[in-house]
């Protein structure tokens, strides 16, 4: 690297993370005075409530990052050009392209450690943050995270359930439907109206179903049928405790793998994940808006050094972050109601700046 590469790197680094602590201070204290009564009014403890914004930071960070790569872009150039570094770099036979690539570079490191971290950094710190809010400050330990509808889960030994209510108040849960699969086909298939775990021993408990029937199948075909009105099924060990961990925001508190997941147990059991699916890929798509905010560092720097504008640079970039956010929503939309697939929903605002940001980044080097 050469020695003009490490001096625009450093600065550029330096400029990020200031930046980006500034934006992460604002967001915060503005959270803080909108929530901090409303926490006291609940008798909330000191340390939930500063766990509760230390948790909101992996949040803040990934949502601003990219505006804050682009003000430190803008910020870099207008200070080179301040000091007519600029002119003495390009003098040398550098173009302003060409000084750019450590910026880029760097963009591309943050996008690719927010794929692969950022990711299961914010699913884990909203998953706590939640938890902290609802059961160790309001207090909705017993509301929410004891009764649940519409729950999805699958256990180690391959069982795939869909329970329509679980009461964690009486350790009850009704509307059951148990698959199990082997080689992605249906071999056993348990319903039943509802079920509900009784001591077996001191220290333990089992799940008896009530009222139901139980059907297994070889190659597609139904062999075997049968009705009960109670019966246990040993190879069931699921718990209480299990149903509650299992019910995470398929879109806020689970990971990339965890959502993945998700959808493969909807799509076996029947149940719409075109929402999801889109979620999935955003998750993908969304990092490599670090990177793709950049090409149009150098068209804005051109724009705002011809007119001598002062703070113009800030405006474009924070109009540009909110197109951006806009056209992403949008994209999800159409996802969502399946008009345009997944995939293009959530590479739809990047594949639209990308197009614009090198058209105006070619446009420049011509001028």
């Amino acid at each position: 690297m050469k020695i003009i590469d490490k001096y625009i790197f450093k600065s550029f680094v330096k400029l990020y993370f200031v930046i980006l602590s500034a934006f992460v201070a604002i967001f915060l204290v503005v959270e803080f005075f909108e929530k901090f009564s409303k926490f006291l009014g609940h008798d909330a403890q000191v340390f939930d409530i500063i766990t509760y914004f230390l948790l909101r930071i992996p949040y803040i960070a990934i949502l601003s990052s990219p505006v804050t790569l682009l003000l430190a872009a803008l910020f870099l150039f207008h200070y080179l050009n301040k000091n007519n570094e600029t002119i003495a770099i390009r003098t040398a036979g550098m173009s302003i392209v060409r000084m750019s690539l450590p910026l880029f570079s760097f963009a591309l490191f943050i996008s690719l450690s927010m794929l692969f971290f950022g990711d299961r950094i914010l699913a884990s710190a909203e998953q706590k943050r939640d938890y902290i809010k609802e059961v160790k400050i309001y207090d909705k330990e017993e509301r929410k995270f004891k009764m649940r509808s519409n729950i999805q889960y699958k256990n180690e030994e391959g069982y795939l359930f869909y329970i329509g209510f679980f009461d964690g108040y009486r350790n009850k849960i009704k509307h059951i439907d148990i698959s199990k699969f082997k080689n992605n086909k249906v071999i056993k298939k348990i319903t039943a109206k509802e079920a509900k775990w009784e001591a077996v021993k001191e220290d333990s408990s089992k799940l008896v179903f009530y009222n139901g029937e139980v059907r297994n199948f070889s190659a597609g075909e139904q062999y075997s049928y049968e009705n009960f009105d109670k019966m246990v099924f040993p190879q069931i060990n699921i718990q209480p405790l299990d149903l509650v961990k299992s019910s995470k925001d398929p879109q806020e508190e689970m990971d990339y793998f965890e959502l993945k997941n998700y959808i493969e147990r909807l799509k076996k059991i029947g149940e719409n994940y075109q929402a999801e699916l889109v979620e999935l890929n955003v998750k993908i798509s969304f990092p490599f808006m670090n990177f793709i905010v950049l090409l149009f560092c150098i068209p804005i720097a051109n724009l705002t050094n011809r007119n001598s504008t002062r703070g113009l640079e800030f405006v474009l970039a924070i109009a540009i972050a909110f197109l951006y956010i806009s056209v992403l929503r949008l994209g999800q939309s159409l996802g969502y109601n399946g008009l345009i697939s997944p995939f293009f929903a959530a590479w739809f605002a990047n594949l639209i700046f990308a197009f614009l940001g090198i058209i105006l980044l070619w446009r420049t080097r011509q001028v």
